[in-house]
């Protein structure tokens, strides 16, 4: 079963506020007309706002816009809330992402009548515990990819079912990009190989797909068959159950409020960034062993740089050190009597090669001293908050909340 809430941030942003309720709505992550829709109400979809678009944009198209800083925190409470209902009725829950999970109801449902009871059951307690506006839609299938399809295929708040014998023709009712692992670029490259339905995809020869995608044929035609191995990973954070997969790499970008050519405020921001991802790490017990630093310029136009290195860390000092040697790079940011050539738009950074901390101390006493410094810092942070504390160099150099991500950086 996959269950995918509808219009997520505005909902719940109607859901809160009565008289936003049967307007036009956006919800964008910071106050600025740099932003972007991270989420339009209903009532905004059937004026022609789309997820992503810029706020000016969203605007011209639909001037009685109501645009909404979003708040993560009431998100973060609403996602925890309705988890704990699917936990409550799955045998695992998977949370996808903010608004939407996977949940493995083979033994609570024995059949699909009884998963279409659940999903019944679910829609039910969301009204309730989560409020009239929130609803969600729902896709049962034999595996997750089928499921996640059916879910996109009635909104808002309906329920499609898709039972053995029937993949096949549900697939070909889908385009190539409903499919959830095709996107725009890939579906570009089938279309490059003559193949741009589903049933073509399906008929196309093994050798050409692994020639053209790699490994990632195969995965192309299992899909286009409804064949999906993926189980359920029990989340957690959901309750109890086996460890969800580690990630692959903790990121943080920022756009600007204005686009910079001063060194010193991209460095600030820099640091900025480097102070939250190394904080997702310790969090998490993870270290990192390379760092991507990347920008995007004014004209939209980008470039990034990537480093490895054998010693994991993860304090945000020693990750600014190597973010800021591979910015500095001339074919990164040119400089130009003192300041960067192209004005800045954009900062982001990840760190990638994790690898769990083992917990043993450092042979010399300046890295014990900042591990203790940071761990002293974390358990403030893990009761006040990420704004529990900042650098002095920084105080002038704030990072706004952004609406996205599946929770906040401290206990709720």
């Amino acid at each position: 079963m996959h269950v995918d809430m509808n219009s997520y941030f505005a909902s719940v942003e109607q859901q809160f506020n009565p008289a936003l309720r049967g307007k036009p709505i956006g919800v964008t992550g910071k106050r600025t007309e740099r932003s972007v829709v991270a989420a339009a109400s209903r009532e905004a979809k059937l004026l022609g706002v789309k997820t992503a678009m810029s706020t000016w944009e969203a605007r011209r198209i639909c001037p009685s816009l109501i645009i909404v800083h979003g708040d993560p925190r009431k998100y973060a409470m609403i996602t925890e809330r309705f988890n704990a209902i699917f936990n409550d009725h799955a045998d695992k829950v998977e949370r996808f992402s903010v608004d939407e999970s996977f949940l493995d109801v083979t033994i609570a449902a024995r059949d699909y009548l009884g998963a279409i009871a659940i999903a019944q059951s679910i829609k039910h307690h969301l009204r309730r515990e989560c409020g009239e506006c929130i609803t969600a839609s729902v896709g049962i299938a034999p595996n997750k990819l089928l499921a996640k399809a059916a879910s996109e295929r009635m909104k808002p708040d309906g329920l499609t079912v898709v039972k053995p014998g029937e993949e096949i023709a549900f697939l070909d009712t889908l385009a190539l990009e409903d499919v959830c692992g095709i996107g725009p670029r890939i579906a570009r490259r089938l279309g490059q190989l003559g193949i741009t339905t589903i049933p073509q995809l399906r008929a196309a020869p093994l050798g050409l797909l692994v020639n053209e995608f790699k490994s990632y044929g195969c995965w192309l035609l299992n899909a286009a068959r409804g064949i999906d191995p993926d189980d359920v990973v029990h989340d957690p954070s959901t309750g109890s159950g086996r460890r969800a997969v580690a990630p692959k790499s903790v990121g943080h970008s920022y756009t600007l409020p204005r686009d910079a050519c001063a060194p010193t405020t991209i460095r600030r921001y820099l640091l900025g960034l480097c102070d939250k991802v190394a904080w997702r790490l310790r969090r998490d017990g993870y270290a990192a062993r390379s760092v991507s630093a990347y920008v995007r310029f004014g004209d939209f136009s980008g470039a990034g740089r990537q480093r490895r290195f054998d010693e994991p860390v993860n304090d945000g000092l020693s990750l600014y050190r190597i973010a800021w040697s591979l910015l500095t790079d001339p074919l990164m940011l040119p400089l130009s009597k003192g300041e960067i050539a192209r004005p800045v738009r954009l900062i982001g950074l990840s760190a990638g090669r994790l690898a769990p901390v083992s917990g043993q101390p450092s042979l010399f006493a300046a890295d014990r001293k900042r591990e203790r410094v940071n761990a002293a810092l974390d358990r403030a942070q893990r009761r006040f908050g990420s704004g529990a504390w900042t650098r002095a160099s920084l105080l002038n150099t704030s990072i706004l909340e952004r609406t996205s991500g599946f929770a906040y950086d401290h206990e709720l």
